[in-house]
């Protein structure tokens, strides 16, 4: 099955045809997590917000802002991964974690701060990213 939901070579059409009917009848999917461990892409993109849960729901800002996110990855067959964070440093650490575990497959950047170490530390990881917004530039 593998060669044919991977469009692999080595089958031929008609073959191909009949495994992917065969799956169909019996309702039968591809494993997202078992994709993962074969090494294929992860489908989750990560999201950590540094503020508590109960301020998150009075800022209609990032409700707006996940409920958009979460519809354009819905149509990439994608998910979201969202956690609340406590500090910029345990931010971090989750981003390293998430993607050493391969949970996630690249990550979404808000709430820049001066000096902000996440995209030197995405860079450094190899892990795609989003910056949404940027660090605000000194006044003067």
């Amino acid at each position: 099955m593998s060669l044919a939901f991977n469009r692999k070579p080595g089958l031929s059409a008609a073959t191909r045809d009949r495994i992917f009917r065969a799956a169909r009848e019996l309702g039968w999917a591809p494993s997202p997590t078992a994709r993962t461990l074969a090494g294929s892409r992860v489908d989750v993109v990560g999201l950590a917000v540094c503020r508590p849960a109960r301020l998150l729901g009075l800022e209609p800002f990032y409700m707006e802002f996940i409920s958009g996110v979460e519809s354009v990855l819905v149509d990439r067959s994608c998910s979201l991964l969202l956690r609340l964070v406590r500090s910029p440093e345990e931010e971090v650490g989750l981003m390293e974690s998430w993607w050493r575990d391969r949970q996630i497959g690249g990550s979404i950047l808000v709430d820049f701060r001066a000096d902000d170490p996440r995209p030197a530390v995405a860079r450094r990881l190899g892990l795609p990213a989003v910056a949404v917004g940027h660090p605000r530039s000194p006044a003067g």
